[in-house]
């Protein structure tokens, strides 16, 4: 393929990366997360790196074992002190945000120091992969002040590396017009060359812009082409046990985009993602069960899964918790505890830039294996 007239190879997704999200593991993949877990305490109890980052995505997010912040960050802390800076990187960003205890800036800050350095050393000596990372630091202020043009600079360098999911997110940045003049046609470009490579939001935003005509002729056929490409790649990775794909093929159901839109099979699709910890799946199917849509109305089971979004920093899942509490929906009536998760669900400090971190940082999936950079 080509970008900017010059020929760019690597970057192309082969399949789902081994990370807790989507691990590259026999008892993940035949769907028992509680064997997979087992495995990896083996492997990370003897010193292996990438074990023991797999381990802080499973305590993180409750994936094949309870959620405990408090182990994931111990798992991360072991795995960052072995050089692993996509650990030293998500051991900063829970550290600042300080989900369910206080923040530690200081300790938060060496290990950000740790994971830059070592990313930024890569990504100058030429790492589609590294660049992408600063990118996502920069865009999302981890670790760095934010700033979309530092962050348009090295999704760039990247992108013309052949890095697909830096091409996404750079045409993005041309979409949205962040630190950028807004172009509609630089982020088709951007999105075409992701999503030759099968990169699923690629393709889906690339859908998007020939459905609505925007830095292209509509193209309703076009549209459908590039919906179903997305569709494709997504349900070949949920079924691979990524709670991303699986989230993203609940909302192409939902929304009807692609193929005729089925509430049900949205919530199946997200209820398995919420089942391996996703906050955006567990915060849609909370949203289902309160608006009875695809499922039983139920307030109770709605809250409960607001809550395991909310603590996860989803801003929509803590203003829904808070609106329960507020109207005594699913839980008794506490306007106390309501306005608690308002103020939450309107902070924008550092526990929102661990959910905008997370929010554009790769799945499983969307990065080549072997890149040091799993999925998130």
């Amino acid at each position: 393929m080509e970008l900017d007239g010059k020929r760019v190879s690597g970057g192309k997704v082969t399949g789902p990366s081994p990370s807790a999200a989507g691990p590259a593991s026999p008892e993940f993949e035949s769907g028992d997360p509680a064997a997979a877990f087992k495995a990896w305490v083996a492997k990370a109890e003897a010193g292996d790196a990438g074990a023991q980052r797999r381990l802080g995505l499973c305590f993180r997010d409750g994936v094949g074992t309870d959620r405990d912040i408090h182990q994931a960050i111990a798992w991360y802390r072991r795995s960052a002190a072995q050089g692993e800076p996509a650990a030293a990187l998500e051991l900063g960003l829970i550290l600042e945000a300080g989900l369910g205890f206080p923040p530690d800036h200081g300790e938060a800050g060496k290990w950000y120091r740790v994971a830059l350095d070592q990313w930024r050393a890569r990504a100058e000596g030429g790492d589609a992969v590294a660049q992408l990372v600063l990118g996502l630091c920069h865009e999302a202020g981890a670790g760095v002040a934010a700033g979309y043009r530092e962050a348009l600079k090295w999704y760039g360098r990247s992108a013309e590396r052949g890095c697909a999911h830096a091409q996404w997110a750079l045409g993005r940045l041309y979409e949205d017009g962040l630190g950028v003049v807004r172009d509609y046609a630089e982020a088709v470009r951007c999105y075409r060359a992701g999503a030759f490579q099968g990169h699923a939001r690629a393709c889906f935003n690339l859908g998007l812009m020939a459905e609505l005509g925007l830095g292209m002729a509509r193209d309703a056929d076009g549209s459908l082409r590039w919906y179903g490409k997305a569709l494709e790649t997504w349900r070949r990775q949920a079924e691979y046990g990524d709670p991303a794909a699986q989230a993203a093929l609940a909302a192409m159901y939902e929304a009807g985009h692609g193929v005729a839109k089925d509430y049900a099979e949205a919530a199946r699709w997200y209820r398995r993602a919420a089942g391996l910890g996703n906050p955006l799946a567990q915060f849609e199917l909370g949203r289902l069960c309160m608006e009875g849509l695809g499922v039983e109305r139920n307030d109770a089971e709605a809250v409960d899964w607001f809550r395991l979004a909310a603590e996860r920093v989803h801003a929509d899942a803590q203003f829904h918790l808070g609106l329960m509490y507020e109207q005594g929906r699913g839980v008794t009536r506490n306007f106390e505890e309501a306005f608690r998760w308002y103020d939450k669900a309107a902070d924008e400090g550092p526990a929102r830039r661990w959910d905008a971190f997370h929010r554009i940082a790769p799945s499983a999936g969307e990065i080549p294996e072997g890149s040091g950079f799993g999925a998130w």
